[in-house]
């Protein structure tokens, strides 16, 4: 069985003592003193170093996920610009084609006799059909001529021409043929 003296002191507490009261060995206990401080003060320097890279990493995730953002969104604008680009393509060559249709429309009315008017007209890509309505036959036939001579046709046929009883005159329905 072991005795315990609870009234003695502990060893380690007289070797301190011993040594703190020893004034040969106090340099010993001030640099090790110091050492323990010097070693605190690394590892506090260090561990804020660490909670101000810490924080930038967490900042520069941020950055890199806004960035992600926006080139999700430069891209998607990308694609919409593009679109509307083919769009607007689409729009000036439909544009180009519906004025040359209006001045090759307006060359075709100009040629009218004028005893002779339009009631409807269909463009193609090949051919263009006329219908209307002329007082007199000559007349049918004399726009037939006149429109032959537009210079981006180069024959007309002559679909119908019937004579209209109640009104009075003719309906036709003339083809007239683009040069290619």
């Amino acid at each position: 069985m072991k005795r315990i003296d609870y009234l003695r002191p502990p060893r380690r507490r007289r070797t301190v003592l011993r040594i703190a009261a020893d004034p040969r060995r106090r340099h010993l206990l001030g640099a090790g003193v110091l050492a323990v401080l010097v070693l605190c003060g690394t590892v506090l320097v260090e561990l804020v170093r660490f909670e101000g890279a810490r924080r930038e990493g967490v900042a520069l995730s941020e950055q890199l996920v806004q960035a992600d953002a926006d080139t999700v969104r430069a891209r998607s604008l990308q694609r919409d610009l593009e679109r509307l680009r083919g769009v607007a393509g689409r729009i000036e060559t439909t544009r180009r084609a519906v004025l040359a249709n209006a001045s090759e429309i307006a060359a075709l009315g100009n040629r009218l006799p004028p005893d002779v008017w339009l009631t409807s007209l269909r463009v193609g890509p090949d051919a263009i059909a006329l219908e209307g309505r002329g007082a007199r036959l000559d007349a049918v036939a004399a726009a037939m001529s006149a429109l032959v001579q537009v210079p981006r046709f180069t024959q007309a046929r002559l679909v119908s021409v019937r004579s209209d009883a109640l009104r009075g005159g003719f309906d036709y329905a003339i083809a007239l043929e683009r040069s290619r």
